[in-house]
């Protein structure tokens, strides 16, 4: 009784099981004694006592290293728990930002190509109604890129004949 009124596991800043392990080194005067009075055992047990002698010793001692190694192993799985979920939040993050990202990207190649339509395609298109100026002799100081100029220049064989009528009066040799 007197071990189990010590309360070691409550002891600030030492962490234990709330059981005390009490051996008893020989084995025959443990034998007797519990022989004698059958109720020892129960009541080393209601004041958080465990009775070992040499023969159950390293049984028990295995026993409280298997708890302790659950116990550690359980506070892991706790952490690695609540790491996974900040992992997940900042995956699902990302993946809604590389979502717009693409969304954004899509957008700007559709201006892009839109922006090159009206530069070189068309009947009606920017670079060919610049190099109309140099047909009309507008000295320039540097060509359009070839590339450029050829296809917006060149007569696309289908192309319709849906100009605007400020495309038309900008250029009339192509209404």
């Amino acid at each position: 009784r007197g071990l189990g009124r010590k309360d070691y596991h409550q002891l600030h800043g030492v962490r234990s099981l709330d059981y005390v392990l009490m051996f008893i080194p020989v084995e025959p005067a443990f034998q007797v004694a519990v022989e004698a009075d059958a109720s020892l055992i129960r009541e080393a047990m209601d004041n958080n006592i465990m009775l070992v002698s040499p023969t159950t010793l390293l049984v028990a001692l295995r026993t409280i290293n298997n708890l302790w190694r659950y116990e550690y192993q359980n506070q892991n799985a706790k952490q690695i728990a609540e790491k996974a979920s900040k992992l997940y939040d900042k995956v699902r993050l990302f993946v809604s930002d590389m979502e717009a990202l693409g969304n954004a990207l899509g957008k700007a190649s559709d201006s892009y190509q839109g922006a090159m339509n009206k530069l070189s395609q068309g009947r009606g298109n920017i670079i060919r109604q610049a190099e109309g100026f140099k047909a009309l002799g507008v000295e320039v100081k540097r060509d359009i890129s070839p590339s450029l100029a050829s296809v917006a220049t060149d007569p696309a064989p289908d192309e319709p004949l849906n100009l605007t009528q400020a495309e038309r009066d900008a250029n009339p040799q192509e209404s």
